[in-house]
Protein backbone atom coordinates (compact mmCIF):
# COMPACT_ATOMS: atom_id res chain seq x y z
CA UNK A 1 0.00 0.00 0.00
CA UNK A 2 1.38 3.71 -0.91
CA UNK A 3 1.51 6.27 1.44
CA UNK A 4 -1.18 8.47 0.78
CA UNK A 5 -1.75 11.61 2.26
CA UNK A 6 -5.21 11.45 2.89
CA UNK A 7 -6.19 9.74 6.26
CA UNK A 8 -7.27 6.27 6.23
CA UNK A 9 -10.47 7.53 8.50
CA UNK A 10 -11.81 9.45 5.23
CA UNK A 11 -12.78 5.69 4.03
CA UNK A 12 -14.97 5.56 7.13
CA UNK A 13 -16.52 9.08 7.10
CA UNK A 14 -18.03 7.81 3.79
CA UNK A 15 -19.44 5.02 5.17
CA UNK A 16 -21.04 7.49 8.23
CA UNK A 17 -22.02 9.53 5.48
CA UNK A 18 -24.21 6.48 3.61
CA UNK A 19 -25.90 5.51 6.73
CA UNK A 20 -26.83 9.04 7.22
CA UNK A 21 -28.21 9.14 3.82
CA UNK A 22 -30.09 6.10 4.28
CA UNK A 23 -31.44 6.78 7.39
CA UNK A 24 -32.62 10.26 5.28
CA UNK A 25 -33.86 8.23 2.63
CA UNK A 26 -35.82 5.13 5.02
CA UNK A 27 -37.27 8.45 6.90
CA UNK A 28 -38.83 9.90 3.94
CA UNK A 29 -39.68 6.79 2.14
CA UNK A 30 -41.08 5.39 5.51
CA UNK A 31 -44.53 3.40 3.82
CA UNK A 32 -42.03 1.10 2.29
CA UNK A 33 -39.65 0.48 4.86
CA UNK A 34 -40.30 -0.61 9.31
CA UNK A 35 -40.61 2.18 11.53
CA UNK A 36 -37.22 1.07 13.28
CA UNK A 37 -34.81 1.19 9.95
CA UNK A 38 -33.92 5.28 10.13
CA UNK A 39 -32.78 4.57 13.73
CA UNK A 40 -30.46 1.64 12.97
CA UNK A 41 -29.14 3.41 10.21
CA UNK A 42 -28.51 6.40 12.87
CA UNK A 43 -27.09 3.99 15.20
CA UNK A 44 -24.56 2.97 12.63
CA UNK A 45 -23.38 6.30 11.72
CA UNK A 46 -22.83 7.19 15.67
CA UNK A 47 -20.73 3.38 16.10
CA UNK A 48 -18.80 4.86 12.87
CA UNK A 49 -18.13 8.43 14.48
CA UNK A 50 -17.00 5.79 17.64
CA UNK A 51 -14.64 3.73 15.56
CA UNK A 52 -13.08 6.82 14.06
CA UNK A 53 -11.77 7.37 17.95
CA UNK A 54 -11.16 3.69 18.68
CA UNK A 55 -8.52 4.13 15.74
CA UNK A 56 -6.98 7.04 17.00
CA UNK A 57 -6.87 5.45 20.37
CA UNK A 58 -5.84 2.35 19.89
CA UNK A 59 -4.54 1.53 16.15
CA UNK A 60 -2.50 4.88 15.59
CA UNK A 61 0.66 3.62 15.07
CA UNK A 62 -0.31 0.48 12.43
CA UNK A 63 -1.58 2.53 9.60
CA UNK A 64 -2.74 -0.93 8.16
CA UNK A 65 -5.24 -1.66 10.47
CA UNK A 66 -6.82 1.53 10.91
CA UNK A 67 -7.08 1.38 6.71
CA UNK A 68 -8.89 -2.08 6.88
CA UNK A 69 -11.03 -0.95 9.74
CA UNK A 70 -12.33 1.92 7.68
CA UNK A 71 -13.06 -0.51 4.36
CA UNK A 72 -14.33 -2.71 7.03
CA UNK A 73 -16.96 -0.27 8.26
CA UNK A 74 -17.57 1.20 4.48
CA UNK A 75 -18.39 -2.21 3.33
CA UNK A 76 -20.85 -2.43 5.85
CA UNK A 77 -22.29 0.45 5.13
CA UNK A 78 -23.01 -0.16 1.10
CA UNK A 79 -24.28 -3.79 2.04
CA UNK A 80 -27.02 -2.01 3.80
CA UNK A 81 -27.84 0.09 0.93
CA UNK A 82 -28.50 -3.18 -1.45
CA UNK A 83 -29.89 -4.79 1.43
CA UNK A 84 -32.36 -1.46 0.72
CA UNK A 85 -32.67 -2.26 -2.54
CA UNK A 86 -33.50 -6.26 -2.06
CA UNK A 87 -35.93 -5.04 0.59
CA UNK A 88 -37.75 -2.81 -2.03
CA UNK A 89 -37.45 -5.07 -5.18
CA UNK A 90 -38.58 -8.72 -3.28
CA UNK A 91 -40.05 -8.08 0.05
CA UNK A 92 -42.19 -4.85 -0.63
CA UNK A 93 -42.63 -5.93 -4.67
CA UNK A 94 -41.67 -2.54 -6.09
CA UNK A 95 -39.36 -3.12 -9.04
CA UNK A 96 -39.88 0.52 -10.04
CA UNK A 97 -38.77 2.35 -6.64
CA UNK A 98 -35.88 -0.17 -5.88
CA UNK A 99 -34.50 0.60 -9.53
CA UNK A 100 -34.17 4.38 -8.79
CA UNK A 101 -33.13 3.81 -5.57
CA UNK A 102 -30.42 1.66 -7.08
CA UNK A 103 -29.41 4.60 -9.25
CA UNK A 104 -30.19 7.20 -7.18
CA UNK A 105 -28.16 5.69 -4.04
CA UNK A 106 -26.40 2.89 -4.62
CA UNK A 107 -24.39 3.01 -7.26
CA UNK A 108 -23.02 6.56 -7.07
CA UNK A 109 -22.29 5.96 -3.48
CA UNK A 110 -20.54 2.44 -4.57
CA UNK A 111 -18.42 4.12 -7.25
CA UNK A 112 -17.26 7.11 -4.92
CA UNK A 113 -16.37 4.41 -2.31
CA UNK A 114 -14.35 2.58 -4.72
CA UNK A 115 -12.70 6.00 -6.30
CA UNK A 116 -11.88 6.63 -2.65
CA UNK A 117 -10.58 3.74 -1.62
CA UNK A 118 -8.16 2.77 -5.11
CA UNK A 119 -7.28 6.69 -4.46
CA UNK A 120 -6.15 5.63 -0.98
CA UNK A 121 -4.34 2.10 -1.77
CA UNK A 122 -2.43 3.92 -4.73
CA UNK A 123 -1.26 6.36 -3.14
CA UNK A 124 -2.74 9.61 -4.68
CA UNK A 125 -5.37 12.49 -3.91
CA UNK A 126 -8.08 12.87 -5.62
CA UNK A 127 -7.72 16.43 -6.96
CA UNK A 128 -10.49 18.54 -4.81
CA UNK A 129 -11.05 22.56 -5.54
CA UNK A 130 -8.92 25.04 -3.88
CA UNK A 131 -11.22 26.10 -0.65
CA UNK A 132 -10.96 28.59 1.32
CA UNK A 133 -9.07 28.98 5.01
CA UNK A 134 -12.14 28.29 7.31
CA UNK A 135 -11.24 29.03 11.30
CA UNK A 136 -11.21 26.60 14.07
CA UNK A 137 -13.93 28.84 15.85
CA UNK A 138 -16.17 28.32 13.21
CA UNK A 139 -16.59 24.38 14.19
CA UNK A 140 -17.97 25.06 17.65
CA UNK A 141 -20.92 27.35 15.70
CA UNK A 142 -21.46 24.40 13.37
CA UNK A 143 -21.43 21.93 16.28
CA UNK A 144 -23.50 24.00 18.28
CA UNK A 145 -26.12 24.25 15.43
CA UNK A 146 -26.06 20.67 14.44
CA UNK A 147 -26.97 19.92 18.02
CA UNK A 148 -29.76 22.46 18.09
CA UNK A 149 -31.30 21.23 15.10
CA UNK A 150 -30.99 17.60 16.24
CA UNK A 151 -32.79 18.08 19.54
CA UNK A 152 -35.22 20.13 17.65
CA UNK A 153 -35.67 16.62 15.41
CA UNK A 154 -36.29 14.95 18.41
CA UNK A 155 -38.54 16.31 19.36
CA UNK A 156 -40.46 16.80 16.59
CA UNK A 157 -40.56 13.32 15.75
CA UNK A 158 -41.41 12.37 19.26
CA UNK A 159 -43.79 15.02 19.72
CA UNK A 160 -44.94 16.19 16.34
CA UNK A 161 -47.85 18.66 18.33
CA UNK A 162 -45.45 20.24 20.61
CA UNK A 163 -43.89 22.01 17.51
CA UNK A 164 -47.22 23.07 16.02
CA UNK A 165 -47.79 24.70 19.76
CA UNK A 166 -44.28 26.61 19.24
CA UNK A 167 -45.47 27.88 16.22
CA UNK A 168 -48.98 29.20 17.00
CA UNK A 169 -47.76 30.66 20.61
CA UNK A 170 -45.13 32.36 17.97
CA UNK A 171 -47.63 33.15 15.85
CA UNK A 172 -49.55 34.78 18.22
CA UNK A 173 -46.93 36.84 19.99
CA UNK A 174 -46.68 38.28 16.47
CA UNK A 175 -49.62 39.31 15.88
CA UNK A 176 -50.49 41.03 19.45
CA UNK A 177 -47.07 43.16 19.80
CA UNK A 178 -48.58 43.90 15.99
CA UNK A 179 -51.82 45.01 17.01
CA UNK A 180 -50.65 47.15 20.21
CA UNK A 181 -50.34 50.67 19.37
CA UNK A 182 -47.12 52.17 18.62
CA UNK A 183 -46.40 55.64 20.16
CA UNK A 184 -45.75 57.90 17.03
CA UNK A 185 -43.01 61.37 16.85
CA UNK A 186 -46.29 63.65 17.65
CA UNK A 187 -48.12 61.74 20.64
CA UNK A 188 -44.21 61.75 22.23
CA UNK A 189 -44.06 65.74 21.22
CA UNK A 190 -47.31 66.63 22.48
CA UNK A 191 -46.75 65.19 26.07
CA UNK A 192 -43.64 66.60 26.14
CA UNK A 193 -45.36 70.14 25.32
CA UNK A 194 -48.43 69.48 28.00
CA UNK A 195 -46.42 68.41 30.22
CA UNK A 196 -44.45 72.18 30.02
CA UNK A 197 -47.85 74.18 30.15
Amino acid sequence: MASSMLPPELLMLIGVNVFVALSLVTSIFDWHFPVRIPYVFQIAALAGFGLIWVDYAFFISSVEARFWCSVSFLAVALMAGFAINIYVAVVKKRLGAAIAFLGALTMPVTFLSYYAASSYVNGFAPSLPWLPVVPIETLYIALSSCIVILGLGIIVSYKPQTMVKVIRTVLRQSTVNAKKPDMSMEDDHGKDEGGMK
